[in-house]
This record gives structure tokens, sequence and C-alpha cells, in this order.
């Protein structure tokens, strides 16, 4: 066998076998050729292209995403929580509000102008009253996990349009779960109280104009996106007759969510730099107002989430950015099975790991 070298010397290989030739040789040899190309041709494109376990410049949320993998810790005055809270003065005293979230690449594949990203992402969300003089109840928890695809094309940075990307979370997970000493209360002390177990599988698709990714400068990024229920047989919640004190809870109906957003990052201009990026962020959804009165039919709500701030920039890497931001919200309580108060206000100070 001949293999040419890089520098043009040819060296002369020879293979002797001492064996006698079995039959099947031949079939088990091709076998093993075709092995070798595929193992060699699958490591030229692991080695240019495919890269694994390692995070991706793009498709990163916004941070006034309601639902997402940041992690921010915020200190937040509320005008109310629910009906059957059992601590007064709520309006005057802060809450917190401590959202943990994670990423993990599984793969990436890059072209010069296209990517594509398979990533494992979830988080929580707890809402606590932490100022509370006596015990300091924990209100609420909310888990969600899934996985997630997601894609983008790149153009010429000298256009308005920069870049579109799609993002698909083919399912996830959502349960939520309200503090120990909360049910207990409500369990003994408050005739009406239900405990209302939302939890349920969904899919979310997304597209965004002009995603932050890499780029630099004033950077407007638009985004829509919808979600719904694999499944409307139990809805977004299911009851036990215990834990709603024997009362007949109607089932959700509305499958649907929708998302509206937008993100503006300057880097140029008055106070802020490529280190410290302004960011404005808002989030509008649309999102169904759950009834747990069959008198009272299900509905849907409007809602807006805001953050103004600073992101200090420390790496590319996750985590190793912190941002400072105000935040204000106002809807659809987005907490639980509070999901069923409207006219929620939420306003406060946030620290972000980005």
């Amino acid at each position: 066998m001949k293999t040419k070298l890089n520098n043009g010397i040819i060296i002369n290989i020879k293979f002797t076998f001492a064996i006698k030739q079995n039959p099947n040789d031949s079939i088990m040899k091709s076998k093993l050729y075709i092995f070798i190309v595929i193992l060699l041709f699958s490591t030229q494109i692991s080695a240019q292209s495919i890269i694994f376990f390692k995070p991706v410049s793009f498709g990163k949320p916004f941070v006034s995403d309601t639902r997402s993998p940041i992690t921010k810790l915020s200190t937040i005055y509320l005008n109310k929580i629910s009906e059957y809270y059992y601590k007064s003065e709520v309006s005057k005293r802060p809450f917190i509000e401590a959202r943990f979230g994670y990423g993990i690449p599984l793969m990436a594949y890059h072209t010069k102008n296209t990517s594509i990203a398979l990533n494992m992402q979830g988080g929580a969300v707890t809402l606590v009253d932490m100022f509370e003089p006596e015990t300091a109840p924990v209100i609420n928890t909310d888990y969600w996990f899934g996985g997630e695809i997601k894609m983008i094309k790149r153009f010429s940075r000298q256009s308005f349009l920069k870049n579109i990307s799609v993002k698909l979370l083919p399912m996830f997970h959502e349960s939520t779960h309200i503090g120990d000493e909360f049910a207990m209360h409500g369990y003994s002390q408050i005739p009406n109280f239900k405990r209302i177990n939302v939890s349920y599988e969904a899919w979310k698709l997304s597209l965004c104009l002009n995603d932050p990714d890499t780029l630099s400068g004033n950077i407007l990024s638009l985004k829509v996106g919808i979600q719904s229920l694999w499944g409307t047989r139990d809805g977004y919640y299911v009851t036990d007759s215990y834990e709603v004190k024997n009362a007949k809870i109607p089932s959700s109906k509305k499958k649907t969510e929708w998302y509206f957003s937008g993100n503006y990052q300057r880097t140029k201009g008055f106070l802020c730099s490529e280190k410290f990026v302004n960011i404005l962020s808002a989030e509008i959804n649309n999102r169904p107002k759950f009834s747990y009165n069959a008198n009272i039919p299900e509905s849907r709500v409007w809602s807006f989430n805001v953050f103004f701030g600073w992101q200090y920039k420390i790496s590319n890497k996750a985590f190793r950015n912190v941002g400072f931001f105000l935040q204000y919200y106002s809807g659809l309580n987005p907490h639980g099975q509070f999901r069923n108060e409207t006219a929620w206000r939420a306003t406060g100070i946030s620290i972000v790991l980005m």
C-alpha cells in the first residue's frame, strides 16, 4: 500500500498475512473498511463542526422572560398575594423572589453562518415572605425542566436584520407547590381553602430577530413565542378531594399562551460600554387565568414584565456575568396555583447572573 505524506514522500507499506484466508474474510474486511471510513469521517466532522458539552453564544433568554434558566435574586414589593394568605399587610414589606436556573449544553453543530444546539434546562422559582417577623414562610415554589433545540442563521452585520433564530422546547414539565406553613394554616383555619396541584407537560416555540448572539453595539432584538399543552384531558392542574375540601373544581380548558418580547442592549452612548451593557427588556404575554369556581368561566389575561439596568460582562462563559436591574410586573400572578389572581403587581430590584 502506498501512503503519501504532506511533504510529498511516498512510503511503500506491505502487509503479510501468514494465516490461511477464510471465505468470509473479504466480507469482514469490507465491513471493517466501511467502519473505519465512517469513524474517520465522523472524527473529522466532530473536530471541525460538532462541539460537545460547551455553551453557545446564541439563543440565550432575555432578562425579562417570565420563565427562563436565568438566575435572579429579587427584592420586590407586592400589592397582594392570595385571598387565602393568612399574613396581613403584605403591601408594606418586601418579599424575596428567588429564581434559580441551569442549562446543560449537550451538543452544537456549526457551519460558517448557521449553528444548531441541543441542551437541557430547568429551574425553580420561590416566593418567600422573608421579612414577616414570626416565621418568614415560603409562599410558593415552581419547578420546571425540559430539553431545548435551537438554531440561528446569521446574515451580514451591516444590515438591520443581522440574524434569525428559532428555539423549540419539544416537551417540558412544570409543577408547583405552596409552602407547608401556608397549606397547614389553610387546611385548619380557612373553610374554603383549596390546594391546587398545578402540574403539566407542554411544548414551546419561539422566533427571534437579531438574537444578541456575539453582536456588539446598540442592538434591538424582537421575539415572538407560543406555548401549548400536550393534551387537554386534565389541563394545567389536577385536584384531590381532601386538598380542596370536597369542592367541585372545574378543569382548565384553555391550553395556549402567547409571548411577545423586546430587548434593547446598548454598548455605545451615554452610560454604557462593551463591559457595562445597558439593557431594556420587556415581555408581554397572554395567558389563561385559572378559575376554581364553576360559576366563573376561564378567561385570558395580558401581563407585562419590564427590566431596566446594566450587565457587567466578566466573561462569555455562563454565570460569569452579573447584572443589576429595576423590575416591574403587572397582570396575572405568575406563581403556581395563584394564576387565578389578576391585577397583581410587583416592583423591585434584581441581581441577575447571565
